[in-house]
Parts: structure tokens; sequence; C-alpha cells
């Protein structure tokens, strides 16, 4: 950050965090954030701090250990001891906080992360578009509006000739119904033939589909590509959705998955 040294790092993002920065000051903390990838996972470990704060009691813990050092540190401040070693150790009492909080959300987090809940927490239901003909009732499009998931699924088996849009929604319906493997077979369907159509039909939606299958699937690996691919796209449609999925969740199923 232009014009703090390297220790102040983690004070300025925790009160970007913590909201105590000007207007200003925080539009340049978002810009860097969005462009250092090494700074946006700091910023992450310290936002799931917080949240370990809030999810596992040690709120009173780290308010303990702040009021025994903020004493020490405002009568620093008083004597005007600005040397490079006092505030190191000043520093470093503070790291000791963060480490004892991130090292409980650590235990915490492992334990209740899973492929199913990381699915679940950003999986949102396709909605067709209201305008889109839906024809009779036994239709794909109707049944799958319907909620008819596995209606769905006969009507696309006993279809001949498939269309993106179909795969799609066979996709959809094999989520639903808990067929990881299916759907991503039908995900991929739906590449195979944008790759080789001139019309391009539901990519964007597949990108983000087809990581939320991978997940699902424990497939983690091939999910967290997907991601890195929209995320590479500040345009895409799926972008912000993206990007709210944790890296550091993502790392914790990688390692559950080996």
């Amino acid at each position: 950050m232009p014009g703090n040294p390297e220790n102040d790092i983690t004070e300025i993002l925790v009160r970007y965090m913590d909201d105590e920065l000007t207007p200003g000051e925080k539009a340049t903390i978002a810009e860097q954030l969005q462009q250092d990838a090494v700074l946006n996972e700091r910023y992450q470990l310290l936002l799931a701090a917080k949240q370990a704060i809030r999810m596992q009691g040690l709120k009173q813990r780290v308010q303990n250990l702040h009021k025994e050092y903020v004493p020490q540190t405002k009568e620093l401040k008083q004597e005007k001891i600005v040397g490079r070693t006092s505030f190191f150790k000043t520093f470093m009492r503070i790291a000791a906080v963060f480490i004892i909080v991130v090292a409980g959300y650590g235990v915490f987090e492992f334990a209740l992360t899973n492929d199913q809940s990381v699915y679940e927490d950003h999986f949102l239901s396709y909605e067709l578009p209201v305008n889109r003909g839906l024809g009779t009732s036994n239709t794909i499009d109707s049944l799958y509006a319907a909620k008819n998931y596995a209606g769905t699924i006969e009507a696309f088996n006993a279809k001949q000739h498939k269309i993106q849009q179909d795969y799609f929604l066979a996709a959809q319906c094999y989520l639903q119904l808990n067929n990881a493997g299916k759907a991503i077979e039908a995900f991929q369907d739906v590449e195979n033939l944008n790759n080789v159509n001139a019309q391009k039909s539901f990519v964007q939606e597949t990108d983000y589909y087809l990581a939320l299958a991978y997940i699902k699937a424990g497939n983690i690996d091939a999910g967290k590509r997907q991601i890195d691919k929209i995320l590479s796209d500040k345009e895409h449609l799926f972008y912000n959705k993206a990007k709210q999925i944790s890296g550091i969740q993502l790392k914790i199923l990688q390692l559950k998955n080996k």
C-alpha cells in the first residue's frame, strides 16, 4: 500500500474491515484488494477471524487480551516511543491475538466445511425467463417451470434432437435430484454444443453451475478451475457470485478430498 510500511498492512486491513477509514482510503483499499490476490487472501483471513469470534465465542478471549495489551500500547503512545523494536513488539502482540482466533476458526471451519455445505451456500435455483414461451404441458420447459424435475428428465431423454437449453435444464434437474455426476455430463454437453455451433446459449450460466456441480461431486480442483475462469472476466454474468465462494473453504475441501 502506498505510503505505509509493511508492518502497517494488517492494521489498515483491520480498520478497513471495521469501516474506520475515510471514503477515499476505503476506495483505495478496495481497488488494491481487487488487484492484489495476496493482499486479498490476507484480508479474507482477517474476515475469517472476525467470523470465528462470533461463531466460536472467542470474542471474550480476544477482549481480555485486548485489555491487557491496549494500556501498554497507550502508554507507549503517550511516551512517544516510536522505535522499530517497540513497534515490532506491539505488532507481534496483535498478531498473537489473530493467531489464536485464526487457529480457532481453522478447527471450526474445517469441521463444518464439506462439499454439500459449500454447494448449498452458493446454489441459486435457476428460473426460466417469463417471456419464454412454455408451450404445452409436456414440454421440457413447462415441466421444469413446474419444478417437475423427474418429469423434465424423462421428457429430455425422450427428445430426439436436443439443443443447449435442453441439456442445461436437464443438468439443473440432476442437481435438484442430487445427481451431480449426471449434471456435470449435461453441462459439458452444453459446452460441447456451444463449441461447434455458431449460436451460443447458456454459456456463462453453464460456467457457474458447472463449478457448483464439480464442488457437489467432490471434484474441487475442477470446480476451482471453473471459478478462476469466471473471476478472470469481470464482465462475467456470475462474477460477483463466484467471488463470494471462499478460497479458504475451497482449500479446506481440497485437503479433505485428497
